[in-house]
């Protein structure tokens, strides 16, 4: 399918981002890895393409990686449009002697890299590909969220539109040629265990259960969890999936830091929470008031420290099915988040004028969710006493 790519021009590039962020040519800072990233797999893909040019040479020229070098040069409207530059003087420098042929070299390699992505559209994936340029593969687009995709400009594809990179085409790809993935994941995990010796912490995480986070490099090492075993932490994490989104490893942690209830209405709402996780069955009467399940308490303690600055106003009621209901009242206004058993989450607010607000409902502490519970709450002024 290579043959099928075309690519207009040669020393200039640029990638769109498709999706409500980049309305208004706003790019996230969390996709900005995606240029080095791309680079990096340019990089690859033109060695490979040299060395199998020149299979008399073991190693490519000095200094041929460090001639690949690209500037950002603007990012155009319409989603947002990174631009970016072949640097020629810098390739002319590392290498006199082909530095004038890197600009087809590179045109080369970009190619490539479309000619992969739509192939993959597809189902076709390359045999075989340098382990450099699989690492880089799967730093592009880690970040990109459903219905959300880049597209690299100047490209034509077999079915003659822009070639792509989707969420869907980015796990295909990466799982044909690696069994796993890997995405950016922020989350919240309950501290299950400590082993200093190792500066490793064991976390339990409602999304892909248990994760053993090895802290070198991150600012707070395992012997500061020590004494706060159940206690939760928020961490940053590279971590690979299979194709069935089954969660296989953790590769790399980015940040980790304990959840610590400094606030004493956020202390107060912690211990509600523990509370009623004692209450048996038939705390309504005979056969009536379910035990609080475990999923339901997990993700109301969330969202108390995700949202600490309403910690003040919450009032936590358990529900007769094992659920839990958060209630806060705010000048006319009577708020409600409805945490069932499964973890499904209703919000709904109503004022004494009869205006209303829902009911929503959600899966789970989603973007969604917080972008609705935000846009519900935004009357109320926090630096009021």
């Amino acid at each position: 399918m290579e043959g099928s790519i075309m690519v207009e021009g040669k020393d200039n590039f640029s990638l769109r981002y498709i999706g409500e962020r980049f309305q208004g040519a706003r790019l996230p800072l969390d996709v900005l890895a995606d240029l080095p990233a791309l680079r990096d797999l340019i990089a690859a893909l033109a060695k490979q393409e040299f060395r199998q040019k020149n299979p008399d040479r073991k190693r490519v020229p000095q200094g041929f990686d460090k001639s690949i070098s690209f500037s950002l040069t603007d990012i155009e409207d319409g989603s947002a449009v990174p631009v970016f530059k072949l640097e020629s003087e810098v390739a002319q420098q590392n290498l006199p002697n082909i530095g004038d042929g890197m600009e087809e070299i590179v045109s080369r390699a970009y190619k490539r890299v479309a000619a992969i992505v739509d192939d993959a559209a597809n189902d076709i994936y390359p045999q075989a590909l340098p382990d450099d340029a699989i690492r880089a593969l799967s730093k592009l687009g880690a970040n990109i969220q459903d219905a959300e995709k880049i597209e690299l400009q100047g490209t034509a594809g077999a079915d003659g539109n822009v070639v792509f990179l989707d969420a869907y085409r980015r796990k295909n790809l990466l799982t044909h040629i690696r069994e796993t993935y890997t995405i950016e994941f922020e989350g919240i995990g309950e501290l299950t265990g400590v082993d200093a010796t190792h500066n490793t912490i064991q976390i339990k995480t409602e999304q892909h259960g248990e994760m053993r986070l090895q802290l070198d490099g991150v600012s707070m090492p395992a012997e500061q969890f020590d004494g706060n075993l159940f206690s939760f932490v928020e961490f940053s994490a590279s971590i690979a999936l299979d194709a069935h989104d089954d969660f296989k490893g953790v590769e790399a942690v980015h940040s980790v830091d304990l959840i610590r209830p400094h606030d004493e209405e956020v202390l107060r709402c912690v211990r509600r929470l523990q509370e009623l996780s004692k209450i048996e069955k038939g705390w309504l009467g005979p056969d009536h008031g379910e035990r609080l399940v475990h999923l339901a308490g997990t993700r109301a303690m969330q969202l108390v420290f995700m949202r600490a600055n309403f910690a003040r106003w919450f009032k936590i009621f358990p529900t007769e099915d094992g659920g839990l209901s958060i209630e806060f009242d705010h000048e006319e206004w009577s708020y409600a988040v409805e945490i069932s058993p499964d973890g499904e989450l209703e919000i709904d607010a109503s004022s004494t004028d009869a205006q209303d607000y829902g009911p929503e409902s959600f899966e789970g502490l989603t973007p969604e969710f917080f972008k609705a519970f935000d846009e519900m709450t935004a009357n109320i002024d926090h630096d009021e006493d």
